[in-house]
């Protein structure tokens, strides 16, 4: 969950990175969609010690994502890694927006804001993934119109 760490009062950092509050957010609403009858599959059905790359064998499967969207999403590399992946198979992202900047911006709306997604598509930059890694990056962020950079799609 993110919550037990140095800061917390924890002797050492027992969550790993991508732990944060969205897992929480993930919990929900796993919750609330089986409950309905939906099957879900997320990061938190992984055993601990596995590789997580067992959850893109699943996603392969899917037809929908759900995306949850907090300041954490666009500084994690993972969650860039899990979009590339739902783009490449072609399933219907869904993004929820679920927490704003300390600004009240949106997520990544801030400096440095999508900077590890930035360089995560930047390493794909020449490789067959080319193409659906931008794709992914502009699904979330597009130029702006004095060509600055980045910025959210929902930014005005």
């Amino acid at each position: 969950t993110g919550t037990r760490n140095k800061w917390t009062g924890y002797s050492s950092d027992l969550d790993g990175e991508g732990c944060g509050p969205g897992m929480m957010y993930a919990d929900l609403i796993v919750r609330h969609l089986e409950r309905a009858g939906i099957a879900c599959f997320t990061g938190l059905h992984v055993e601990g010690g596995n590789n997580w790359h067992v959850y893109f064998k699943k996603l392969r499967q899917a037809k929908v994502m759900i995306a949850i969207m907090s300041p954490a999403f666009f500084k994690s590399v993972p969650c860039f890694k899990e979009q590339l992946e739902a783009r490449k198979n072609g399933l219907q992202v869904i993004p929820l927006l679920f927490e704003l900047e300390e600004n009240g911006n949106p997520p990544g709306a801030v400096e440095g804001g999508g900077a590890k997604w930035i360089e995560a598509y930047e390493k794909l930059i020449g490789s067959e993934d080319e193409q659906a890694a931008h794709d992914t990056l502009c699904a979330f962020r597009l130029r702006d119109d004095h060509d600055k950079g980045l910025k959210l799609n929902s930014e005005p």
